[in-house]
């Protein structure tokens, strides 16, 4: 075969048989019925290989098209390419190679192919028998295949070959068995070979593309419907977003239609139509209590906003007779800041941005207090940046109706800093970054690949649909938010710029904000549980980092390593109005350095996103209790507000019916969900790495079980970074 250098034997595929696998055979079929060498034996100068092609359980994974070929590579020679059926009628009259099944296959060579290092599977171009029986029988060409079995049928050896592919019209997929870094095959031209053209292949199809003008990290260069096959939603999935899109969109606007909206209560009916949320704020009116709202900042999902407050800030001058009645230790305020039970939200960040037509919301400033129930609760509330007459600070002792509708300034502001800072720039955006730089320079072999792909399904194919259709110019989120058009781009921009890789490791984070003493700030499960997930995560990575690279030289000698750095920092991260590579190094030259980025990918895509974003529904179903837009100004005067004021600053039936579809969709698993610490693809075939991965597991499981008891007690527990509820990957 081309590149590989080895001479090319006679082969050919002798016997070839297709079976199913069985629904409890979750990671493919048992290793019974192998190929074996047919009654006579082996002649002189003939070889036996037996070759088991397992194909994925996904819908849609077989293939209707019999003309895919296997080629073997060997340390001594190869096969070429073997169609497994061969003939110009055979994708009609042999049945397609269905999902979850197997494919056997006994080949024989005319000559010793020595340790076979290299498969590749391949589909070289769409037949006209494909044509016709995707058009008769609705399948498909495209092949996912899980991994591939070689039996040496002299020595009786097997070895997996893992997979975990899509293979499409004229392409092919090579792949080897064993997890290596660079260093370990430097002398086999063979291995370095397949690296080198499987990286050569990706950045074909894995561009980059830039957003200078709003600042946000780089992404793949491709729309949604062009995706590589492997970043693709799979058939479940597909059907799922689409189906829970159309249903909430009808069913909240043909509530809004009929719903008659003249007190907040009624908002219930938009909260309730596609389904009462998990944790309703609704309920006995709990989103008007105090607590309620400190929950939400600790708790909710937004929680990283909050720091501890040690001086307040000279553009906030709360005095101690304004919250004296609200702190009740009898210290002074200067006390309280300095005993550390003083707390501020500050969404400086929000000042300025431009506001769509008939949308109004505002840059607030928020202090809390922790008093000595140990509650969290706001205790002034200033709704803009620059102090002043026409900018009162709001306060619990003002009117019921003054200080909820400061709150709910509060939460606009909140929510939409949420969606496009906290959310999808720290999550969604980023995730993409890392994984092309990961999908453009590691081969499938490298330890790093395989620890970090399963935390990249999907991310790509919610991202591209997002850029166009939720926040793209004119899309949806312009339609519902305050500061849809310019103010979203803006704030991209902004954000964009002050990001820094380092905002979601929560070990930094938590410390940086001032709010990582559980004794200071009780009740913060966002914190305790993150805490605990980023310390099981981080001894996995170490486990397998510490298997793979002996010392910090390798991983600095790692070219391909070092390869995503350079890409991430160059590329990946580029200035744009902030420093360039926002925190991610130049290059990775320890393996603690390694251990702590690898944890902190993870994390990002699997356990803070998950606490970022399947709350949504619970948070944003009740629209007084946070919404997207205001429909008056903030006030500027207290004592005019009642409760008529609260519902004309509330947005309309049918913009609120809108921000509840979204908060629904947005918070829905998937029935294909794959959740922290379920690997179905078995990438490493090394005994001690599955082993690690099994203890991975079993620690999840225990943290898991901890979290259930520590919530019953709760009145709302936490459980979005519940590990069992925590996605391994952005899916939605």
């Amino acid at each position: 075969m081309a590149g590989y250098n080895v001479p090319e034997v006679d082969s050919c595929v002798v016997n070839s048989e297709h079976h199913h696998y069985g629904d409890d055979e979750v990671n493919g079929p048992s290793k019974n019925r192998m190929p074996h060498i047919p009654p006579g034996g082996v002649a002189g100068g003939v070889f036996y290989y037996g070759v088991r092609i397992v194909t994925g359980s996904q819908c849609n994974a077989g293939t209707s098209d019999n003309h895919v070929y296997v080629s073997l590579v060997g340390s001594k020679a190869c096969t070429g390419e073997l169609q497994i059926v061969s003939g110009f009628f055979s994708g009609l009259l042999n049945s397609p190679i269905a999902q979850r099944s197997y494919v056997d296959l006994l080949i024989r060579c005319k000559g010793d192919l020595g340790e076979v290092l290299v498969v590749s599977l391949g589909n070289p171009y769409h037949s006209f028998a494909t044509v016709i029986t995707d058009w008769l029988f609705s399948g498909g060409s495209d092949w996912f295949v899980d991994y591939v079995d070689i039996i040496d049928l002299q020595s009786k050896t097997t070895v997996p070959f893992p997979c975990y592919h899509w293979i499409s019209d004229r392409d092919a997929v090579s792949f080897t068995s064993k997890t290596t870094i660079l260093k370990d095959v430097m002398a086999n031209s063979i291995l370095l070979h397949q690296r080198q053209s499987t990286i050569d292949q990706r950045r074909l199809k894995y561009k980059w593309q830039v957003f200078p003008t709003i600042g946000l990290p780089s992404a793949i260069d491709v729309a949604s419907k062009n995706l590589p096959s492997d970043e693709q939603f799979g058939v479940v999935k597909g059907i799922d977003f689409t189906k829970d899109a159309i249903t909430s969109s009808v069913t909240l606007q043909f509530t809004a239609a009929f719903a008659t909206i003249d007190s907040l209560g009624q908002f219930e009916q938009l909260a309730t139509a596609m389904g009462k949320p998990e944790f309703p704020t609704y309920e006995i009116s709990r989103w008007t209590r105090d607590e309620e709202f400190g929950r939400q900042m600790l708790n909710g999902v937004n929680p990283v906003v909050i720091e501890r407050c040690t001086a307040l800030p000279r553009n906030f001058p709360v005095t101690n007779s304004m919250v004296n009645a609200s702190m009740d230790r009898g210290l002074r305020l200067e006390d309280e800041l300095k005993a550390g039970h003083i707390y501020i939200c500050n969404l400086k960040i929000m000042d300025g941005l431009a506001l769509r037509e008939g949308g109004y919301s505002s840059a607030p400033l928020c202090l809390l207090y922790v008093n000595k129930a140990q509650q969290l609760v706001p205790i002034a509330i200033q709704l803009k940046q620059e102090p002043g007459s026409s900018n009162p600070i709001f306060l619990p002792t003002d009117s019921c109706a003054d200080w909820t509708l400061a709150k709910m300034y509060y939460q606009c502001a909140h929510a939409q800093f949420h969606q496009i800072a906290t959310h999808y720039l720290s999550c969604h955006a980023v995730m993409e970054t890392y994984a092309m730089g990961i999908m453009r320079n590691l081969p499938g072999a490298h330890p790093v690949f395989k620890l970090l792909r399963p935390h990249f399904r999907y991310t790509m194919a919610i991202n591209s649909r997002a850029r166009e259709t939720l926040i793209n110019d004119g899309g949806i989120i312009d339609q519902i938010f305050a500061i849809g058009g310019e103010g979203r781009r803006e704030l991209m921009r902004r954000g964009g710029a002050a990001y820094n890789i380092q905002w979601t490791n929560i070990k930094c984070s938590v410390k940086s904000r001032g709010v990582d003493d559980p004794d200071l700030l009780p009740g913060y499960y966002y914190r305790d549980d993150g805490l605990k997930l980023w310390q099981a995560m981080e001894d996995f990575v170490a486990k397998i980092i510490n298997e793979f690279y002996s010392s910090d030289e390798d991983v600095k000698g790692d070219s391909e390593l070092q390869n995503v750095a350079t890409d991430l920092y160059t590329n990946g991260f580029p200035a744009n109005g902030g420093e360039q590579g926002h925190g991610f190094p130049k290059s990775i030259d320890t393996k603690e350095q390694l251990i702590e980025l690898c944890t902190l990918i993870m994390f990002t895509g699997s356990a803070q996103h998950s606490s970022v974003n399947f709350g949504q529904y619970d948070m944003y179903s009740y629209v007084p209790n946070a919404t997207f837009i205001m429909r008056l100004p903030p006030p500027a005067t207290k004592g005019d507000a009642n409760n008529d004021t609260l519902i004309k600053s509330l947005p309309d039936k049918k913009t609120a019916a809108e921000a509840v579809t979204v908060s629904y969709l947005l918070s829905r698993y998937s029935q294909d969900e794959r959740y922290l610490g379920k690997f179905p693809a078995e990438r490493f075939t090394e005994d001690k790495a599955q082993v690690e991965v099994a203890n991975f597991s079993k620690t999840l499981t225990n943290l898991d079980a901890d979290i259930v008891e520590r919530n019953k007690p709760l009145d709302v527990p936490y459980v979005y970074m519940q590990p069992s509820r925590v996605t391994n990957s952005i899916t939605i």
